[in-house]
């Protein structure tokens, strides 16, 4: 792909994600104000527990669809991804129940299960080099959300549970959609189970999605230990502070996205690891810029938009910034290395990075709180960013 081409895809993908943050900033505020700090911290907690499932179903939905697309087709895919869904989703619901009763669990199992569909759907379109497709249904998902949710809280339910309720509302929407996206593309899908693709897929896609799952715990295994041993409302500031944090990746997450589709139908050239600089240096001025602008608002501004009890959310963005700014550069050369099947890459710089995070967490954050809770993601961002900085650059050099 020539530079202009790889740089137009890279904004128009962008522009599409700015919109879907303005959209989750809209929801993320809602719910604070609706909700206050135990209301967040609530959903912080559902939200963890969904991403830990979506790990293990990325398995039959993730990057293995978009990898085997072209070499298998859908058809082979399909049924495969939402059989594997659907159990996967019903076993950790099951367990999230009995080990915390107070878990929405079959609300929790709905969501899991729609996310996996609409996840699935998603990655046959970044197969396809479909990037509009995607960006479409990723920026009308927190549209519907956002009006599901109100109608619940004024019509239905005044607690938090509207915001579970919206947003299962939202993704049956969204799939709806996608299948509707995915015929078109394709014609009418034919469900059919092939013992090899079966094989072929798995042994990808769980190499690919262990690496996810770990990283999943450097990014949300504070939030367990922050509300184990300090409390939800404490919980409920972190997560908001994280939140606008990670918001920073909505480039390095748009270039990676584009980067990604490139370098699966590539291969890994030396056109493709050049690309890969380029989009990773853009990854970093971009987001050292949204980051500067985001650290110079006043701290007033954070407690006027999320309300009383949100003084916090500043000195989070603050102790987080330094391993927000790493993975903002090293999510690039990680979606390369997913797109060359050097997984093995990925589950290395995610297990250090979570042994990181328990050493430190059970270290800092009985006795610095929240505090102690950024210090531990920043220095598992760091961490994993490192040794993907050192084996991009390894290769690079040999070659």
């Amino acid at each position: 792909m020539s530079v202009i081409n790889l740089k137009k895809n890279i904004i128009q993908t962008i522009a599409g994600k700015l919109i879907i943050l303005l959209l989750n900033f809209a929801v993320v505020i809602l719910s604070t104000r609706l909700w206050g700090t135990e209301g967040r911290g609530a959903i912080a907690l559902f939200m963890a527990n969904l991403s830990l499932i979506s790990s293990v179903t990325n398995i039959f939905t993730g990057s293995s669809v978009s990898y085997f697309l072209s070499k298998s087709g859908l058809s082979k895919l399909v049924l495969q991804a939402y059989l594997w869904v659907f159990t996967a989703a019903a076993i950790l619901g099951i367990v999230f129940h009995l080990y915390d009763y107070s878990t929405p669990s079959l609300l929790l199992f709905i969501v899991a299960v729609l996310v996996g569909f609409t996840a699935f759907h998603s990655s046959v379109f970044i197969g396809d080099q479909r990037i509009g497709y995607y960006n479409l249904i990723t920026v009308i998902q927190p549209v519907f959300q956002i009006g599901a949710m109100l109608f619940f809280y004024y019509r239905v339910e005044k607690s938090y549970f509207a915001y579970f309720y919206g947003m299962m509302t939202s993704y049956a929407f969204v799939f709806i959609i996608c299948k509707i996206l995915t015929e078109k593309i394709h014609g009418k899908v034919f469900y059919h189970l092939d013992k090899p693709t079966v094989k072929n897929t798995f042994l990808f896609g769980w190499q690919v999605e262990l690496s996810n799952f770990l990283q999943f715990f450097n990014y949300r295994l504070s939030f367990y230990f922050l509300n184990y041993f300090v409390g939800t409302a404490s919980l409920g500031v972190f997560s908001v502070g994280v939140t606008l944090s990670e918001a920073i990746w909505i480039v390095s997450r748009s270039i990676s996205l584009v980067q990604y589709s490139n370098v699966v139908k590539q291969g890994d050239t030396e056109d493709s690891r050049n690309e890969t600089k380029i989009t990773a240096k853009y990854s970093l001025f971009i987001s050292l810029f949204c980051l500067v602008f985001v650290l110079c608002l006043p701290e007033q501004v954070f407690s006027f938009v999320f309300g009383n009890g949100f003084e916090g959310v500043k000195q989070v963005i603050v102790l987080l910034s330094p391993g927000i700014l790493a993975m903002a550069v090293s999510n690039v050369y990680g979606n390369y290395f997913s797109a060359i099947g050097r997984v093995k890459i990925l589950i290395l710089k995610s297990a250090i990075g979570v042994a990181a995070t328990v050493g430190l967490s059970v270290w800092l954050i009985p006795t610095l709180q929240v505090q102690g809770a950024c210090v531990v993601n920043a220095g598992s961002y760091i961490i994993s960013s490192i040794i993907l900085f050192w084996f991009f650059y390894r290769k690079t050099d040999r070659n």
